[in-house]
């Protein structure tokens, strides 16, 4: 049995050599060719002005926000539509934004995007967005205590009779334009 088993062993072993050397054997029979690998080179591509992007981006999501509240859209964190807001409103814009509380579905007429919000449990304060999609201006109309106060981006938007009714009558306070 002893016999055996050493037999055994010895044969584990001797395959296990010729095993290595046959592994070794066709290792060597390869040819291997030291290049590196393939690398992708870099393809300049031209884009549009960042700019100008984002404000074909902005205008495209308003044209299909018919209905939804800009609470969905997180209209009032955008940074393209906050930056022109800032500008056209100065220092008022914190407050419009910390008063755009409790906000109205989103209307489209006659290619104006139109919304409004106030200040929850005061809608005496109430700030309106008006944005002209087909010529990118936008408009602020705050209305405090029956005062109207106007900001806007490159002149007076034409609100469609619809929206124009929502405001108390637009008085001359404007902002220069």
């Amino acid at each position: 049995m002893r016999q055996r088993r050493a037999c055994a062993a010895v044969l584990l072993l001797v395959g296990s050599g010729i095993g290595c050397n046959l592994s070794r054997s066709a290792d060597n029979n390869t040819v291997t060719i030291n290049s590196p690998p393939p690398q992708p080179s870099p393809v300049v591509i031209a884009s549009p002005a960042p700019s100008a992007l984002r404000a074909s981006d902005l205008i495209e999501t308003l044209r299909h926000s018919q209905g939804r509240y800009p609470y969905e859209l997180k209209l009032m964190e955008n940074k393209d539509l906050q930056s022109r807001v800032r500008k056209a409103l100065g220092k008022d814009y914190a407050e419009m934004k910390a008063d755009f509380d409790v906000q109205t579905p989103i209307e489209i007429d006659k290619d104006i995007f139109f919304t409004s919000g106030c200040e929850a449990h005061n809608c005496g304060n109430i700030y309106y967005l008006a944005i002209d999609l087909a010529r990118d201006n936008i408009n602020v109309i705050h209305v405090e205590n029956e005062r109207v106060t106007n900001y806007f981006e490159h002149g007076r938007i034409k609100l469609p009779e619809k929206f124009a009714s929502q405001i108390p009558e637009i008085s001359d306070e404007s902002s220069p334009e």
